[in-house]
């Protein structure tokens, strides 16, 4: 890693600590927004991670912006840090950027919404944080091309939703909004690609949520007496302990193998999926059983909503579904590499798993 890297994740670091505490989080989702550390983090240019040089933003690379939104992670950060940086990366692959150069971004599942005549059609589910940011990077289709647009939030209809973790999900309705801006995408790019960034994102998210899930579990049993003795010393503790660190350690080493195959220069579309399809089926997969265990050896402390456990277990259960689940991705994986296997001249499907690491 640069220097110039470190330099912003040290930054990135004492923000997070400075202005995120557990009580920040709980009052974000009784709607006490943190507009301070918000503030803060466009003050450091910590949004324009993934913005252009050219356009005055900071021109890092997608390993820079993955490690900063898994740091997010392990603070439960209650504001869109990585939908702004996922917005400005779409905006990025069409040349554009948006007048505030901090965007969220919808991001269709199935069908993309349709600009015709400089106004945007359709309907998007599940996007983040929409009531907090003023503007959307859409993914669209135009005259059947894929582009990128940029859309006002306050011209859209927007049916406002929570999620699992009290954080605002909306269904985002355009219809017939009027585009503040528009671009083809680049050639190579896909919405397979687009798809696959976002679940990349929930990756890294979940991976530095269980970090610190890790690092609540081990203190709370050295700390709690049962018994007369401390609950790290019952054998079963350990065993559970010992399951969260390495189920955690698997899904942080998919998502870092991800994020190094999708920054390699020339990295091709499959070889790319390949990697976030491993990596969001191995983060989802340890997400059950980490939580799961995490609250086990918690015991009922870790249901108290003033004690930190449950703003990550609550986020990750969340995180493990959008853009894929790991029953998604498993689907993806397996369809993949039996169609590679026969086209293979042997039908080995070896070849074609070992491309992954």
């Amino acid at each position: 890693m640069e220097n110039s890297d470190q330099i912003i994740l040290d930054t990135a670091e004492r923000l997070f600590s400075d202005y995120c505490n557990t009580e920040v989080v709980n009052n974000a989702e009784y709607g006490q927004y943190p507009d301070a550390l918000w503030r803060a983090f466009g003050d450091a240019g910590l949004l324009l991670v993934w913005v252009p040089e050219s356009e005055d933003g900071v021109g890092g690379s997608v390993g820079l912006g993955l490690s900063l939104i898994r740091q997010s992670a392990h603070f439960a950060l209650p504001v869109p840090l990585a939908e702004a940086l996922m917005g400005n990366w779409l905006l990025a692959q069409a040349g554009l950027t948006s007048a505030e150069q901090v965007s969220g971004f919808a991001l269709a599942a199935k069908t993309l919404p349709v600009l015709r005549d400089g106004a945007l059609h359709g309907v998007v589910e599940g996007v983040a944080f929409a009531s907090r940011v003023s503007q959307l990077a859409v993914l669209c289709l135009h005259d059947g091309q894929l582009c990128m647009a940029v859309v006002a939030v306050d011209a859209c209809e927007c049916s406002e939703q929570k999620s699992l973790a009290g954080e605002p999900r909306s269904v985002v309705s355009f219809a017939g909004v009027n585009v503040l801006s528009s671009a083809p995408t680049a050639a190579g790019f896909s919405i397979e690609l687009a798809f696959g960034m976002a679940a990349l994102v929930r990756a890294h998210q979940i991976a530095g949520a269980m970090e610190r899930i890790v690092g609540l579990t081990v203190g709370y049993v050295q700390e709690r007496n049962q018994f007369g003795r401390a609950l790290s010393k019952f054998q079963a503790i350990q065993h559970n302990v010992a399951d969260i660190a390495g189920e955690s350690a698997l899904a942080n080493a998919a998502v870092e193998q991800a994020a190094r195959t999708v920054s390699q220069a020339g990295c091709n579309l499959n070889d790319a999926l390949l990697a976030i399809a491993t990596a969001k089926s191995v983060t989802g997969e340890a997400a059950g059983k980490v939580t799961q265990l995490a609250h086990q050896a918690h015991g009922a402390m870790g249901f108290s909503h003033e004690y930190a456990l449950q703003q990550y277990s609550r986020r990750i259960w969340c995180w493990r579904e959008e853009f894929g689940s790991e029953f998604y991705w498993n689907e993806w994986l397996g369809q993949h590499v039996a169609a590679q296997a026969g086209a293979s001249a042997d039908g080995s499907a070896w070849a074609c798993i070992s491309r992954a690491f």
